[in-house]
Formats: structure tokens, C-alpha cells, sequence
């Protein structure tokens, strides 16, 4: 959904218009799944820490490396919260930190 609203508004990024589109006519449906099928991962990365803890982490440090104090980790977090926010601070600190 943060996609759908903030891809248009970010001048860093090249986004074909038609695929933009879609993907707010699915989110405004409510079509997660859908809207969510047409996401390939290079673009997620740019809108979400997503994968792996290693990818992840990786995701992260490349935010502390252009400059910034910290990150959040928003919501949703994983395939399950309980399980993603375990993932998040069980093994992506000491990635970070390694």
C-alpha cells in the first residue's frame, strides 16, 4: 500500500506509469495478493526492507553507509509478526554490528 501512494511523489525513481497504475487499482481493491504479484523484488527493495535477516541487514547498513543515525523496522514484519519481530531481533543486530 505505501507503494502504491508513495512511488509517484519520489523523484529518485523511474516507474513505468502503466505498472504504477495497476498497482493502485489492485491496492485500492484491496487486492494485496495481486497488487503484491506485480512488485518484482529490485523494486520492493526500494520501499521496504525486505528478504533474508541477511538481506535485511545488508538493506540497513546501506542506509547507515549514505549517512543515516538509525532505520525502523515498520510494520508488516515478516510472514508473521511474531516470527518476523523475532528474526529482526534475534538476528539482524548482530549482522549489523558484525
Amino acid at each position: 500500500m505505501y507503494l502504491a501512494v508513495v512511488a509517484a511523489l519520489d523523484p529518485t525513481i523511474e516507474l513505468d506509469p502503466d505498472l504504477l497504475a495497476r498497482i493502485q487499482q489492485h491496492v485500492t481493491r484491496r487486492e494485496d495478493d495481486l497488487a503484491g504479484a506485480l512488485i518484482g523484488d529490485d523494486l520492493l527493495d526500494l520501499f521496504a526492507f525486505s528478504g533474508t535477516p541477511e538481506h535485511v541487514a545488508g538493506q540497513a547498513a546501506e542506509v547507515f553507509d549514505a549517512g543515516a543515525s538509525r532505520v525502523e523496522f515498520g510494520n508488516p514484519h515478516g510472514l508473521t509478526p511474531h516470527g518476523g519481530i523475532d528474526l529482526l531481533g534475534r538476528r539482524v543486530p548482530p549482522l549489523l554490528r558484525g
